[in-house]
């Protein structure tokens, strides 16, 4: 399995010679997204909504022959073509349909499932792809795990460069000595995050923010993200600020609670909830679909005079989504600062489900 550090994938960036096919495989998924971010910088920005896919496994675009037939698409213009495959562990580690005792379970190994060639089917052109990449394509994996098992997923790893992009958390096995460790890992990180911006956490705010992470590495990253944000220019962060933004880990996510928040004018519950759904894996798509919803429907009614900005928000978040303009979650994240004003009165079918 060719695998790579990340010295070694900055220098596949910086000279812009890039492999044909990646995995990016780990928890950090916040550090991810900004070498995601790096791999599409490699092509011109003006050609970058020619040349490059970001697609989502199993959703539209995202299907191992969809896939295939990108990577051997020449590009419209330019000499490169990309193709970014996220929440790629929908495909490299899938859960079952469903079983009556079983589930959510994890899918066996192809070779134990009946019929096996059919099950496969789906996957040769992909796996026929990777096996000859087209010189003029590079296709990226990003997923937080794989099961290696599977025939696909070995064939992969053997065929691409794997670079691990680890967490912070304590192996299961590892007992007390492997939590202290974590945390003090996580302490670690947290402050030379927010030294590197100027900042400091006051109080017990460190304590209050590693409680929450659950030592997620990206929860933690995407937490600084939003207590920075939401701060604003202060250089002193308080615990009363990371309890309004940083949400509990094991919080449960309610798919309308962004929009609940927005029209409820709560800024910091609105990024909160904003995180839980990138941190669960939505689509930033179909969250700006969403909020579109709220603007056209439960703005355009209790605040007709805001929707005239709201909609050119949505316009320019849309086209830097589109065109690789940013790391996805931060546009959102700013488009949530946007909407969010005075309370919105509630009508008919707000906060549907």
């Amino acid at each position: 399995m060719p695998a790579l550090d990340l010295a070694a994938l900055r220098r596949h960036l910086a000279s812009g010679k890039l492999a044909p096919v990646y995995v990016f495989l780990g928890e950090d998924v916040k550090l991810i997204s900004r070498f995601v971010d790096a791999v599409e910088a490699t092509v011109d920005a003006a050609d970058r909504p020619f040349a490059v896919d970001r697609v989502y496994a199993g959703e539209a675009g995202g299907t191992p022959v969809e896939i295939a037939a990108a990577c051997r698409s020449l590009p419209m213009i330019g000499d490169r073509r990309l193709v970014i495959v996220m929440r790629a562990e929908r495909l490299l580690k899938p859960k079952r349909a469903g079983k009556a005792g079983g589930a959510g379970d994890e899918d066996p190994p192809e070779e134990d499932l009946a019929g096996s060639s059919e099950a496969l089917a789906d996957f040769a052109p992909l796996d026929e792809y990777v096996a000859g990449p087209s010189d003029f394509a590079t296709l990226v994996f990003v997923a937080t795990e794989i099961d290696r098992s599977r025939r696909f997923t070995k064939r992969l790893v053997e065929a691409a460069q794997v670079v691990a992009f680890g967490g912070i958390r304590a192996e299961p096995r590892s007992g007390q000595a492997g939590a202290s460790a974590a945390l003090g890992l996580a302490r670690k990180f947290v402050t030379e995050e927010l030294a590197r911006e100027g900042r400091t956490l006051e109080g017990d705010g460190l304590t209050v923010l590693l409680g929450r992470s659950g030592a997620d590495i990206s929860k933690l990253r995407g937490d600084i993200e939003r207590l920075l944000l939401y701060v604003g220019d202060r250089k002193a962060i308080s615990a009363a600020d990371v309890e309004e933004v940083a949400a509990d880990a094991a919080t449960v996510q309610d798919d309308w609670a962004v929009t609940n928040a927005i029209g409820a004018g709560d800024v910091a519950r609105g990024l909160r909830e904003l995180a839980l759904r990138f941190e669960r894996g939505d689509s930033p798509h179909g969250i700006v679909g969403q909020l579109r919803w709220w603007v056209s429907n439960q703005l355009a009614a209790g605040a007709p005079d805001r929707v005239k900005p709201a909609l050119d928000a949505l316009l320019r978040t849309d086209l830097a989504l589109k065109s690789s303009g940013g790391e996805d979650q931060v546009l959102v994240e700013r488009l949530v600062v946007e909407l969010t004003g005075r309370p919105v009165a509630r009508g008919g079918g707000y906060g549907r489900r």
